[in-house]
């Protein structure tokens, strides 16, 4: 029980990243990024932005445990 807390509180985190940094990039480039049907190319404009929201989900997530553990004092 002590292993699935932390597991389900880091993916919510994750998901919870993911969304507000895909709003925060469609705020700034939507703009900018051609649709898929102006351009063939970017659809892979649009992987990559993908996988850059991931990792910085995950990046985020990991700050957040690596300062929660280091506020945590152990007996």
């Amino acid at each position: 029980m002590k292993n699935i807390i932390p597991s389900i509180t880091k993916f919510i985190l994750t998901i919870m990243f993911f969304y507000h940094i895909n709003q925060i990039i469609i705020f700034f480039v939507d703009s900018v990024i051609p649709t898929p049907e102006e351009m063939k190319g970017a659809i892979l404009i649009y992987l990559l932005i993908f996988i850059v929201e991931i990792a910085l989900a995950n990046f985020c997530t990991y700050l957040v445990f690596r300062v929660a553990k280091k506020d945590t004092v152990v007996r």
